[in-house]
């Protein structure tokens, strides 16, 4: 009899396998994933996403105003929305899952450095026969770091960015920023509709696979602080892995805002690891309190903290303008570098440890 049960079950064990791909297996810590994946995607995700979309909004309305009438003034608001949105920009990025992930979001946000001269070139192109879709050329002429290069990059100062758009060709930069912004917003809608749609089956998936909602969750968080904020932010324009890069800073036309955004990552990251509601600032359960639940001995939870608030301050001495920065005393942003680096460590190897779960991307830096 025992037998026959032992096969039933081992058949029923293949077929959900074979069928549905790795088994939802719980986590045998007893610790509650479901109540930290609810916190993360009702208070953090969505939220950070609806905020984004607000301040998409207010930028097409600004836009407009200055489409309709080019003036110092609207180019001045229509600067002030961009930048407010691109702040909002760095609580989202790190989310780079579900349609985010198969859409391309992040790399059609913020891929930088701008390519400046494809969009010189697709400014030559009527606009409907401009793709932004899953053009690889293209995926780095919008977003974020395009608009900086239309607001900022096409001309030496503001006099001569609006001479530019007055100009005979000025239409063709309009309609080309219109494209880029419209393209954002609909991108975004598309992520939001996937999250009210989808986070009853994500919040339900509590079990510890590679394909688990915590474990994705986790190394993608990981792979932003990894890549798309130490590496990209500060490592690649101070010349960590080569020579010094100044062209790789973060809104590079702008200038004087590169810290700020810094800071900004920085703050989403230690909000995200300790559950902080992004409305009312409140915590909920966490990474941070998965690791009191399962490490009260070693306090690693605290350590990373400690290494979040470190790396806030090194970050925080820097020049305002990171281009600035480079070109004067790059050895500080190296120091800065070396502070946010510490957080790799503990993240990528000691927290994923204790927690059970597998790095599932390759590292090619070496570190």
């Amino acid at each position: 009899m025992k037998n026959i049960l032992y096969i039933i079950y081992l058949s029923i064990f293949i077929l959900l396998t074979s069928c549905g791909g790795d088994v939802d297996t719980p986590s045998a810590d007893g610790f509650d994933r479901g109540d930290l994946l609810e916190n993360a995607t009702e208070n953090i995700i969505i939220p950070t996403h609806n905020n984004l979309l607000s301040t998409l909004t207010n930028l097409q309305n600004r836009f407009n105003d200055f489409s309709s009438n080019i003036n110092s003034d609207n180019l001045s608001q229509l600067r002030s929305a961009w930048y407010s949105s691109y702040k909002a920009w760095q609580y989202v990025e790190m989310f780079n899952i579900g349609k985010a992930e198969e859409i391309y979001y992040s790399l059609k946000m913020n891929s930088y450095p701008t390519n400046a001269s494809r969009i010189e070139t697709n400014l030559l192109l009527p606009v409907e026969n401009i793709d932004l879709d899953y053009q690889d050329n293209n995926l780095s002429s919008q977003g974020f770091p395009a608009l900086d290069y239309l607001l900022y990059g096409i001309a030496n100062d503001s006099t001569q960015v609006l001479s530019v758009y007055k100009s005979e060709n000025g239409i063709k930069y309009i309609n080309y920023m219109q494209l880029l912004i419209q393209n954002m917003i609909s991108n975004t809608n598309l992520v939001i509709s996937y999250w009210n749609t989808n986070k009853d089956d994500f919040i339900n998936s509590t079990g510890n696979t590679a394909t688990s909602s915590l474990n994705m969750l986790t190394n993608d968080f990981i792979y932003y602080y990894e890549k798309g904020l130490r590496a990209n932010k500060i490592g690649i324009p101070a010349g960590v892995w080569a020579s010094v890069l100044t062209d790789r800073v973060e809104a590079y036309y702008r200038r004087g805002v590169s810290k700020e955004l810094a800071l900004e990552a920085l703050d989403a990251s230690k909000s995200f690891f300790m559950g902080k509601n992004f409305i009312t600032g409140t915590q909920g359960s966490s990474l941070s309190a998965y690791l009191n639940y399962i490490n009260t001995d070693n306090n690693l939870s605290e350590q990373i903290i400690n290494i979040f608030d470190n790396a806030i301050s090194e970050v925080g001495l820097l020049d305002n303008n990171f281009v600035h920065q480079l070109e004067t005393n790059h050895v500080d942003m190296l120091y800065a570098y070396d502070a946010v680096q510490a957080g790799v460590v503990k993240l990528k190897t000691d927290m994923l440890s204790l927690l059970s779960i597998d790095v599932d991307y390759f590292d090619a830096d070496g570190d």
